[in-house]
């Protein structure tokens, strides 16, 4: 089960109060109490050297001690006053040995020894015939402050520490009313964020699907360009053929309507010529007229020239009918003439439009030709620029991934964080 911060935070503050204390107590505590101690063994010693000045003893025996006894001891170490009449005249030597040669040795001081298990102190003075003596034991001179001592360790401390704990939790609850908000707003950004990551990982992997359609498309359309180029070019090939045809069919057209002005010209020449054998004919008929009447004369052999004059007559004959039938037909040819001639000279006209217009035809080829080059490096460009937005999508993805990663591996530790 998680521990909720404010709990860490007042076990750590009474860990630290309890370290506190326990270095007090292992450092500046026995210190004191042997600071203590030595004032109290000290005040002990006062009191007897002050005895001896007045060498006044009777007091001490006639009424019981505050604590402890009283005994006097003469040189040879035998027990001269005490406050116990039945211990009057025993050897000090034998009861505590050690006691007596230790006075002669200091004149003065505190002796301390165990007697039946009980630690005791005598404090002595020399005033030069007797050594007076305070005995006590160690919880007569100490006991208030071993008692002192008991109700810390027993009372005051776990007083201190329950009181460090609950005052740490309290501490705690109001430190971490601000990095709670915080961590709750953390848990709502970290919420906040994942579904925005979400969201756009989604959007990334849309965006990534949209641009691998487009990256197949861009390159059907390369596909499709290419083709489309190598169609026009070979459409061009026709185009520049056909646009050669035309212009040799024109240059016919030119040829013919050449042909057909000389043409007009010879009509013009036979019509000439027609009219010439028509005079002819006429003259002709006019020598056979005048053959016949040269025959109706004397002296003439008339059948020959009448016979001579019959063959004019239809040489002549014939001669008209040709004309006749000979201009007829210039008259028809004339008027077919007329009508090529104009229609060769609306065809010249148009010729000149249509040079114009396949002029203007090989030009839109050949800007079609461009056009198409550009539209080939534009489909090209346009590939490469969907294949580098490929790669940027995919290190986007990755970059998403990773922050989504680090994102959850967050949110993760702050779950974890009870305050």
């Amino acid at each position: 089960m998680k521990a909720r911060l404010s709990v860490v935070y007042a076990l750590t503050l009474s860990l630290l109060v309890m370290s506190l204390v326990a270095l007090t107590l292992f450092l500046v505590f026995p210190q004191s109490s042997k600071i203590i101690s030595e004032m109290t063994l000290q005040a002990f010693l006062d009191e007897v050297k002050i005895l001896t000045r007045f060498k006044n003893y009777d007091v001490l025996f006639t009424q019981k001690p505050e604590f402890g006894y009283y005994y006097v001891l003469d040189s040879n170490a035998i027990v001269a006053y005490h406050n116990d009449p039945s211990k009057i005249g025993l050897n000090a030597k034998e009861q505590v040995p050690g006691l007596f040669e230790y006075m002669q040795e200091k004149k003065a001081g505190v002796y301390s020894y165990d007697y039946q298990g009980i630690k005791r102190y005598v404090a002595f003075s020399y005033d030069g015939n007797y050594y007076i003596a305070h005995a006590a034991t160690e919880d007569e001179l100490f006991g208030k402050l071993n008692e002192f001592r008991k109700k810390f360790f027993s009372v005051s401390f776990p007083i201190l520490i329950v009181s460090t704990i609950v005052l740490g939790f309290f501490v705690g609850e109001f430190l971490l009313r601000g990095p709670r908000k915080q961590i709750s707003d953390s848990k709502t950004l970290v919420k906040n964020v994942s579904e925005s990551v979400i969201q756009t990982s989604s959007s990334a992997s849309e965006i990534k699907a949209m641009a691998e359609n487009t990256e197949r498309a861009s390159m059907e359309l390369d596909k499709s360009m290419e083709e489309f180029a190598a169609y026009m070019e070979e459409s061009r090939a026709e185009i520049e053929n056909t646009l050669l045809s035309l212009s040799e069919f024109t240059d016919t057209i030119e040829q013919i309507t050449e042909y057909t002005s000389k043409l007009a010209t010879l009509t013009e020449t036979l019509s000439k010529v027609t009219d010439r054998i028509t005079d002819i004919s006429d003259n002709i008929t006019v020598l056979a007229i005048n053959a016949s009447i040269e025959t109706s004369k004397q002296n003439i052999d008339r059948d020959g020239l009448s016979r001579i004059a019959e063959m004019i007559m239809e040489l002549s004959n014939s001669t008209r009918n040709l004309a006749k039938e000979s201009k007829q037909s210039l008259s028809d040819v004339e008027k077919i003439v007329t009508s090529t001639i104009l229609i060769t000279e609306k065809i010249t006209k148009n010729i000149s439009s249509v040079r114009d217009s396949l002029n203007v035809i090989q030009q839109v080829t050949a800007a079609s030709t461009n056009n198409v080059d550009k539209l080939v490096n534009v489909s090209k460009t346009n590939h490469d620029a969907v294949e580098e937005l490929y790669a940027g999508i995919e290190q986007l993805e990755e970059a998403m991934n990773n922050i989504k990663f680090e994102i959850e591996k967050f949110a993760e530790a702050i779950s974890k964080f009870v305050i």
